[in-house]
């Protein structure tokens, strides 16, 4: 039996379809309320990665965890969950794994994790330090914790995945990518977008839970390519009119802090932020050689991932719109 955190999440689902064709019995940890989201083979357990004890019943009788369950914001006013949810929660995760004596995690952290060094091509071996974002420090800062883990004896592997491409519903993570471009968004930066599709991390996360732990981790990035030819690509597919105005680096910042003020006024999560802002105009790389000659990892193209999750996308809104 193995259990996933964040089962009804972006990549849940995904991870969910790949162990089942599978033929593997899974249980999904969920919040109170959530169990409907599940579908029906797999056993919902109520829990939350603050609450220990909750877990200790949840993870009862798991052979392994898939650790999926986090959050992902680049809004100031939640560093500080950012840190409870991906830090102590991880914490929590790896501490019942131990008290139980699970053998092994697999944890899915982010290239956040592992620094963006503008002009550097980023690998395993990088020095990670998470220093550019929040986000990216409570995924640094959660790795830790998973490799103390290790040291104390749980068998562990770490994926770090970019921007995860999926067929997910409107204002779902990175479907706010969608959604800028289906609300018809004028303004664009220079800057580079890395990606991968949902498919092939749970495809990753698979090949990994069918060998031995090793202690290492695994970059998941499928390519990269200008923010403009993504947006193009997006409203091509979805018939919107595609960003056209180039804006300047500052005048982002600016249009961040605005979206910032916006969305603490009307309790909304803001589409651009300062940090996410400043991430846009920079321009990184990551090396995923180790997941193609380890795991034998083939990505999907861009072009596949894109009419996947653009189909998927105008299907939920023509069907959430009648």
């Amino acid at each position: 039996m193995i259990v996933i955190t964040g089962a009804t999440g972006l990549l849940g689902s995904h991870l969910i379809e790949k162990f089942t064709a599978e033929g593997i019995p899974l249980a999904g940890l969920c919040r109170e309320g959530r169990a409907s989201l599940l579908p029906g083979h797999v056993q919902a357990r109520t829990g939350d990665l603050l609450d220990e004890p909750s877990l200790r019943e949840a993870f009862e009788g798991a052979d392994a965890v898939i650790h999926a369950g986090a959050l992902v914001s680049f809004n100031p006013r939640r560093k500080n969950q950012l840190y409870e949810v991906n830090v102590e929660g991880t914490r929590n995760v790896v501490n019942t794994c131990l008290q139980l004596g699970i053998p092994r995690l697999i944890h899915i952290s982010s290239v956040a994790a592992l620094g963006r060094r503008g002009g550097e091509i980023t690998n395993e071996s990088t020095p990670g330090t998470g220093e550019d974002s929040s986000y990216g420090m409570s995924k640094y800062m959660a790795e830790l914790e998973v490799f103390r883990g290790m040291e104390e004896g749980l068998g562990v592997c770490v994926v770090n995945p970019s921007v995860i491409l999926s067929a997910s519903r409107p204002g779902q993570s990175s479907s706010a990518l969608f959604d800028y471009v289906w609300q018809q968004k004028k303004f664009y930066v220079d800057g580079l977008l890395n990606y991968v599709d949902g498919r092939d991390v749970a495809e990753a996360v698979f090949r990994l839970f069918s060998q031995a732990p090793s202690g290492e981790r695994f970059i998941l990035n499928a390519g990269e390519i200008s923010l403009l030819t993504f947006f193009s690509g997006i409203a091509e597919r979805v018939h919107r009119t595609a960003p056209s105005v180039k804006v300047s680096p500052k005048l982002l910042w600016w249009v961040g802090y605005l979206e910032e003020l916006r969305g603490f006024l009307s309790g909304r999560e803001p589409m651009v932020t300062r940090e996410s802002a400043r991430l846009t105009t920079q321009q990184f790389r990551y090396d995923s050689r180790k997941a193609v000659e380890r795991l034998g990892i083939a990505f999907h193209s861009l072009d596949d991932s894109l009419d996947w999750c653009c189909e998927h996308y105008r299907r939920y809104v023509k069907a959430n719109n009648q």
